[in-house]
C-alpha cells in the first residue's frame, strides 16, 4: 500500500506543472484575452530617433546618455498617456519641446546600490502633441538601460494589464511565504517532536520564505504597491545570498548528516558575500546586482552539496527511502517547472504569469511535499513519545493502586543521592491485611489495600510522593515542609482512618502503621534513614496492636 501511496504521488508531482501548462496553452488558444473597450495601444518601441537623425529602437538603446525623438503626428494622444517601465536609468520625457516628466534615481540608502531595478512610468500626454522626445541616462556604467512596454494608452489599463499578467505569479510567491511561515511557526511550536525535527522545518520555512520574496520582485506587484522598487530590488538580493545555506541544511538534517562540514562552508561563504556586498555598496564601489554572481555561485555550490547528500544517504542501510524519494521528485518537480517555462518561452511563447511561473509552481509543489513528510514525521514522532510515555507508566506505577511501584521508588533512591535532596522517609504498613485476605477473600484485600492507598494519597500528597513497594507496604518520600508538616500529616492519616471505620465498616478495621525519620544529604545515609523509620514502624505496628487488644477486651 505504502508503495501504492508513493508511486501515485511521483505520477502527480511529475504532471502537475506539465498540466498547469496545458491548461494555460488551453485558455489562451480558446479563450484568449478579452477585447478592452478602451483604443487600442499605439506600441512606440520602434520609429526613434537621436539627434543627428539616427534611427533607434528604443529596445536597444546604447551604454551612454542619448536623446531620442518619436513622431506622433498620426497617433491618437486625446486623454491618453504614455505608458512604459524603465529598468536601471534615468529618464526625462518632452512633448513638443515642454518637459512634462523627469525621474531622476537618488539612492534612499547607499546600500541599496546604484540603481532601482524596475519601475514603471505612466505621463500625461498634452492634447494636439506632436512630438515625444526622451533622454536616457544609464545608471551603470559600460551597461545600457532597459525600456520595456513603452507604449500610448490609458494609464489605467496599462496597470490592468499588468496586473493581469503578474498577479496570478505574485499569488504562487504569496502561497510560498504563508507556506514558509507556516513551517516556521511549526518549527516553534515543538509540541511532542524532538529538536532535530524542528530544526526540519525552521531550515524548510526559511528557504521558503526566501524563495517568495526573491521571487515577488520579478512580478512587479510589489514595486507597483509600495513604489520603492529599489528596495524591493535589495530585499531580493539579500534574500539570494543566504538562500543556497538552507537547501543543504533540510537535506543534511532530514537524512542525519548534521555533522557535515557542507553546513559551516556555505555559513561562512554566505556570510562573507553579504559582508562583501554591503562594505563596497556603503563605499560606493559595487551594489547588490554586480555581486549577484556570487550568489549565483553559492546556489551552484549548494546544489552539488545536495546531491553529494543524497548520494551518501542512498548508500547508508538506515536512511528512509521514501525521503529520499520525496526530495528527488520535488527536486525533479522543480526543473519541471523551469523546462515549463523554457518550453512556452520558446515554443508556444505564451508569456503570460511572468517569465518562471512554472518554477515557481514547481518549487511550491517541492516544498509542500518536504512540508508533508516533516508534519508526518512529527506525528510519528509524537505517537512514538506517546507510546514510550505510557511504557514508561505501566513500567512504574502499581496496577492495583496507582501509585507509584517500588521500580519508581527506587529510581527516586537514585536521584536522592545523584543530587543531593534532603528529604524526610515515611515507612507505613497495613495491620492485619493476611486476615482480610484469609477469612474475607483477595478481593476484600484488594479493596482494603486501595482505601489505604487512598487515605495515605491524601493525606501526604502535598508534601511529597507516595509509593507502595509491596503488598502491604508504602513508603512516602517528604521533600516539602519538616517536622511539623510530616507530624500534622500522620495525625491527619489516623483521623482519616478512624473516620472511614466509622463510615464504611470494613470487615476489619483500617489501621495503618508508620515511623519515619530525617535524611541530611551528603550527611546521613539514605539506608540508615530508611532503616530507622522501618524500625520505628514497627514498634507502632506493635503499639498499635497492643491498643487494639485491650480496646476489644
Amino acid at each position: 500500500m505504502k508503495i501504492f501511496r508513493t508511486k501515485r504521488l511521483i505520477i502527480f508531482t511529475a504532471l502537475l506543472p506539465l498540466a498547469i501548462l496545458l491548461f494555460v496553452i488551453a485558455g489562451e488558444i480558446f479563450i484568449g484575452t478579452p477585447e478592452s473597450e478602451a483604443s487600442p495601444a499605439c506600441d512606440l518601441s520602434e520609429g526613434w530617433v537621436t539627434e543627428d537623425g539616427e534611427e533607434i529602437s528604443v529596445k536597444a538603446p546604447p551604454k551612454e546618455k542619448v536623446i531620442i525623438k518619436h513622431s506622433l503626428a498620426d497617433t491618437e494622444v486625446s486623454g491618453r498617456d504614455l505608458c512604459l517601465q524603465t529598468h536601471d536609468g534615468d529618464i526625462a520625457v518632452w512633448f513638443d519641446g515642454e518637459l512634462a516628466y523627469e525621474f531622476s534615481y537618488s539612492a534612499s540608502a547607499p546600500l541599496y546600490g546604484f540603481s532601482y531595478g524596475m519601475r514603471v512610468h505612466m505621463i500625461a500626454i498634452p492634447d494636439n502633441a506632436s512630438s515625444v522626445t526622451l533622454e536616457i541616462t544609464p545608471l551603470y556604467k559600460n551597461s545600457a538601460p532597459k525600456i520595456k512596454n513603452i507604449k500610448i494608452e490609458e494609464s489605467g489599463v496599462f496597470l490592468n494589464d499588468l496586473y493581469q499578467k503578474e498577479l496570478p505569479g505574485f499569488a504562487v510567491c504569496v502561497l510560498i511565504l504563508l507556506y514558509g511561515c507556516l513551517m516556521l511557526i511549526g518549527g516553534c511550536i515543538r509540541g511532542n517532536s524532538s529538536e532535530s525535527n524542528s530544526v526540519d522545518f525552521f531550515s524548510l520555512g526559511t528557504f521558503a520564505v526566501l524563495v517568495g520574496v526573491y521571487a515577488a520582485n520579478e512580478t512587479l506587484v510589489l514595486q507597483l504597491i509600495t513604489e520603492r522598487s529599489a528596495f524591493v530590488r535589495f530585499c531580493a538580493a539579500l534574500a539570494l545570498m543566504f538562500i543556497s545555506y538552507f537547501p543543504v541544511s533540510f537535506v543534511a538534517s532530514v537524512t542525519h548528516q548534521r555533522d557535515t562540514v557542507f553546513l559551516p562552508i556555505m555559513f561562512v561563504y554566505n556570510t562573507l558575500n553579504f559582508i562583501a556586498t554591503s562594505v563596497l555598496s556603503l563605499m560606493g564601489k559595487s551594489d547588490v546586482a554586480l555581486m549577484l554572481t556570487f550568489s549565483h555561485i553559492g546556489i551552484a555550490v549548494a546544489l552539488i552539496m545536495t546531491i553529494v547528500l543524497m548520494v551518501r544517504a542512498f548508500k547508508k542501510t538506515d536512511t528512509n527511502r521514501n525521503l529520499l524519494y520525496m526530495v528527488i521528485i520535488g527536486m525533479g518537480s522543480a526543473l519541471a517547472g523551469a523546462a515549463a517555462d523554457i518550453l512556452r518561452f520558446r515554443l508556444v511563447n505564451i508569456r503570460i504569469f511572468g517569465n518562471s511561473f512554472f518554477t515557481r509552481i514547481g518549487v511550491l509543489v517541492f516544498l509542500i511535499m518536504m512540508g508533508i513528510y516533516l508534519m508526518s514525521e512529527r506525528t510519528r514522532l509524537a505517537v512514538e513519545k506517546e507510546r514510550s510515555a505510557l511504557m514508561e507508566k505501566l513500567a512504574y506505577t502499581d496496577s492495583l493502586t496507582g501509585l507509584n511501584n517500588r521500580l519508581a521508588f527506587h529510581r527516586k533512591e537514585n536521584e536522592i543521592r545523584t543530587e543531593h535532596i534532603s528529604c524526610t522517609i515515611i515507612q507505613l504498613d497495613i495491620n492485619d491485611l493476611k486476615k482480610v485476605n484469609d477469612v474475607y477473600g483477595h478481593a476484600e484485600g484488594d479493596k482494603h489495600i486501595i482505601s489505604a492507598a487512598n487515605l495515605i494519597t491524601s493525606c501526604f500528597d502535598n508534601i511529597g510522593t507516595c509509593f507502595r513497594t509491596g503488598g502491604d507496604e508504602f513508603i512516602v518520600i517528604a521533600q516539602k515542609g519538616g517536622e511539623s508538616e510530616v507530624s500534622a500529616a500522620l495525625t491527619k492519616l489516623e483521623t482519616a482512618s478512624s473516620e472511614y471505620n466509622k463510615d464504611y465498616a470494613p470487615p476489619v478495621p483500617m489501621q495503618i502503621a508508620y515511623g519515619y525519620a530525617h535524611y541530611t544529604a551528603q550527611v546521613d545515609m539514605l539506608e540508615t534513614a530508611e532503616q530507622l523509620a522501618d524500625k520505628r514502624m514497627y514498634e507502632k505496628k506493635k503499639q498499635m496492636k497492643t491498643q487494639f487488644t485491650i480496646h476489644n477486651s
